[in-house]
């Protein structure tokens, strides 16, 4: 039976204080504690699917089935993606005598993962559950706290996410919805948030980050796409014209890596059209290209770079000129609902923004590389002074570890180490 949520309105309290002082505490929470937490929220999402997808649904009218599998089923996922693999993604790296260098003896390092801190997630219109939702739970599972400012018009579909999480275990001040305005997260990033996470368009992204380079606030950027849509001569053209007519009026469009551009190969273009007219798909950008070469010549041409999709039978080679198309991500026979795998790291480059959500690296991004190093013994030669034929040791040692003519160069060290023994020893 679906639990009733009830939107909770969060009192006037200084909220980046509260946030800061939980967060502080809940970064030194072992990891498998937080995801007990995760665990609970997975079955209050699956126990409330129903109600999720209504109120996600209801900001663009959208039927309930396509926000069960396109927001709610996807969150879940990834929650449990989470649950199965943050501990691994996160986990201190050691670093002991394997690859050290021999001159750097009795050092050893970690490499720890430290959350930033206080992290602003700017969350979008068009998919308001799924996409702040997890952002703001990889921010939390790695230790942070989380400011959430929603879309215009997806304040109680992020409310009602917020109150899920505290129903599974989650401290409030972990997670703060803020107002939907402008000005809330502005106000936010001038009281100080450690890193920001913002999907939206391109302009607003460049209003972001003129605030953010202020105070060199790091970000994500998950920006405007136009994607392409590459069909090669030997592609199934039926399964491209399902493909289109699916990502075209998924969302009623409103998906960043819909498709916008259709780059076809001659040779089947007139037939691919006449087809695509008939299945009465939106029209789109389209350009005829003589072959599959000048179709990612054309790709790359964009300034826009979030995702591409190649449709060809020869999958091998749609994977080789797929690793020529300098997108964030190119999918092969399909579009759009591959990204939703959570092991799927999602970000794009160009004007279509920079950084990376989801996967290991979308969770890595959550942390800094934090690194403890440490000297073992009581040699420290580096900090005695520099004495004489030390250059000619540093030299004779660069040759014999890095150069060509390493028997010369040993030779050359062994004879700059017995004069350094010498002069030791002559030394007052």
């Amino acid at each position: 039976m679906n639990a009733t949520i009830t939107p909770h309105i969060q009192p006037e309290r200084d909220v980046h204080a509260d946030a800061r002082a939980t967060q502080a505490l809940w970064s030194q929470t072992p990891i498998r504690e937080r995801l007990r937490i995760v665990r609970a929220l997975r079955h209050l999402i699956a126990e409330n699917a129903d109600k999720l997808a209504s109120i996600a649904a209801s900001v663009s009218d959208r039927p309930i089935a396509e926000k069960l599998v396109s927001e709610v089923l996807p969150l879940a996922d990834a929650c449990r993606w989470l649950e199965k693999s943050a501990d691994r993604v996160l986990a201190t790296r050691r670093c002991g005598s394997r690859g050290r260098p021999f001159w750097m003896q009795g050092v050893t390092f970690e490499v720890q993962r430290q959350p930033f801190g206080l992290v602003l997630v700017i969350g979008p219109g068009n998919y308001p559950l799924f996409l702040p939702a997890v952002h703001a739970l990889h921010a939390l599972v790695a230790g942070n706290a989380v400011l959430l400012k929603p879309a215009p018009a997806t304040r109680h579909v992020a409310l009602t996410f917020a109150q899920l999480a505290r129903e599974a275990g989650l401290d409030p001040a972990l997670l703060t919805i803020l107002p939907e305005s402008v000005a809330a997260a502005r106000n936010a990033i001038a009281d100080g948030v450690d890193k920001v996470i913002f999907t939206g368009s391109s302009e607003n992204g460049r209003d972001v980050l003129a605030t953010l380079a202020e105070t060199n606030t790091p970000s994500v950027m998950e920006l405007s796409g136009q994607d392409a849509v590459l069909v090669f001569a030997d592609a199934d053209l039926d399964l491209v014209v399902r493909a289109l007519r699916f990502g075209t009026t998924l969302n009623d469009g409103e998906t960043c890596i819909a498709p916008r551009r259709l780059v076809v190969v001659q040779s089947i273009a007139e037939d691919l059209l006449m087809r695509l007219t008939v299945a009465q798909v939106p029209r789109m950008l389209i350009e005829r290209v003589r072959n599959d070469h000048i179709a990612v010549h054309r790709a790359n041409d964009a300034d826009f770079a979030l995702g591409a999709s190649i449709f060809s039978r020869d999958v091998a080679k749609a994977r080789t000129l797929a690793a020529r198309i300098k997108t964030g991500f190119v999918l092969i026979n399909d579009l759009i609902a591959p990204t939703a795998d959570p092991r799927m790291p999602f970000g794009g480059v160009k004007a279509s923004g920079f950084g990376t959500t989801r996967g290991d690296e979308g969770l890595l991004e959550m942390t800094f590389p934090h690194v403890v190093a440490v000297r073992h013994g009581r040699t420290h030669p580096h900090f005695d002074d520099p004495a004489p034929g030390d250059a000619q040791l540093f030299s004779a040692y660069i040759r014999a570890a890095h150069g060509t003519r390493r028997f010369a160069a040993f030779r050359d060290l062994f004879r700059a180490l017995i004069t350094k023994l010498k002069t030791r020893k002559t030394r007052p």
